[in-house]
């Protein structure tokens, strides 16, 4: 674990967090490695390999996928918005095993109401609470009661995400009765 730790103390930019990812993809085995140093949560080390952490994924996601659920159960220690947004990446473009899809929808929806949470933070668990509810299509008017709670108050890239999904949701609703129509903002 120390030349990981040495490598990311001394090294931080995309070229080497892609000679790291390359390096994880020859040497899978160091990938919990990789997590210890992230789930310590120190500054900056701990931000900085959850960044490589999320460039081994753009890199090699099936490498990944085996660690979802690890990730699922690291999210409510997790203090850095950092960290966290390289983990709800990382989850929502993952597989996401049904026996998460609970646990996730609460944590998804309390974040995205989190006046505390980042921009990108909140968009990646909007994301996420979507992909879920996709499956479960009855979950999609609670996320509309989430958007039309958020989006008064919300930065203008979250108001557009917000618009994107009622087009995504009328879309599905569509599909399944054509003969109904939706709502817009």
């Amino acid at each position: 674990m120390k030349d990981i730790e040495e490598f990311i103390q001394q090294n931080y930019s995309k070229e080497f967090a892609e000679d790291l990812a390359g390096f994880l993809v020859q040497n899978p085995q160091r990938i919990p490695y990789l997590l210890q140093i992230v789930y310590r949560q120190e500054e900056p080390i701990s931000r900085r390999a959850a960044w490589y952490f999320s460039t081994l994924f753009d890199k090699d996601p099936e490498l990944v996928y085996p660690f979802t659920d690890e990730l699922v159960s690291q999210l409510p220690a997790i203090k850095s918005q950092a960290i966290l947004r390289a983990f709800l990446r990382t989850i929502g473009r993952s597989p996401i095993s049904e026996n998460h899809h609970g646990y996730l929808l609460q944590y998804t929806s309390e974040t995205i109401l989190n006046p505390k949470s980042e921009i990108a933070v909140k968009a990646m668990a909007m994301d996420i609470f979507f992909r879920i509810a996709k499956s479960q299509p009855d979950l999609l008017q609670e996320l509309e009661q989430i958007i039309d709670f958020i989006y008064p108050e919300s930065s203008r890239g979250i108001q557009n995400k917000c618009r994107h999904f009622y087009k995504d949701i009328e879309k599905l609703r569509m599909k399944k009765n054509p003969k109904k129509s939706g709502r817009s903002l």
